[in-house]
């Protein structure tokens, strides 16, 4: 299922991708992956914004709003702001992104296998990315994402534990 398709790239890490007026709208914090050539990006929603332009409403009858404004009675206009985390490539996962997406590319829902590989290395569980991008990213967010996490590992509840504590007192 896609979510969107990729409209501007800010720069390596962050993406706005524009929701179609028909999908479902995922939540704050929701992992994606952005298909490429050579494998996935993923990231994880960091905003949803809501807007309409306004610049033609002063200058239409309110009673032929409907016909010429269309998009003053649909409020879908809506993007999705992402924040890439990493990459899995030919197997291998980096938490790091050497190449941004590009336009146009489709944005999709991480399935429940790709989130625990992406979190597996070594065979061993891993949030390697976690510190490096707590800054960029919003207490809201991070437990979403640790909340997830942990729905795919949940013989590690108390560490999943540890961390949310660490996000609430510090962050």
């Amino acid at each position: 299922m896609t979510l969107g398709d990729i409209i501007r790239v800010e720069d390596a890490r962050a993406y706005v991708a524009k929701i179609p007026p028909d999908a479902k709208k995922e939540r704050i914090g929701s992992f994606v992956k952005i298909k490429k050539d050579d494998g996935l990006i993923v990231g994880v929603i960091k905003n949803i914004t809501n807007s309409i332009r306004e610049d033609l409403i002063p200058y239409i009858n309110p009673e032929l709003a409907p016909k010429y404004a269309p998009f003053n009675e649909d409020f879908r206009n809506s993007y999705y702001f992402i924040h890439g985390l990493g990459t899995i490539r030919n197997g291998i996962v980096k938490y790091d992104i050497d190449s941004p997406p590009d336009v146009r590319d489709k944005v999709e829902m991480l399935n429940p296998e790709e989130l625990k590989f992406f979190h597996t290395i070594d065979g061993k569980q891993s949030i390697a990315y976690f510190h490096s991008n707590c800054d960029s990213l919003s207490q809201n967010v991070l437990i979403a994402m640790v909340d997830q996490i942990e729905a795919q590992y949940p013989e590690c509840k108390a560490m999943f534990a540890l961390v949310r504590k660490y996000i609430k007192r510090n962050l």
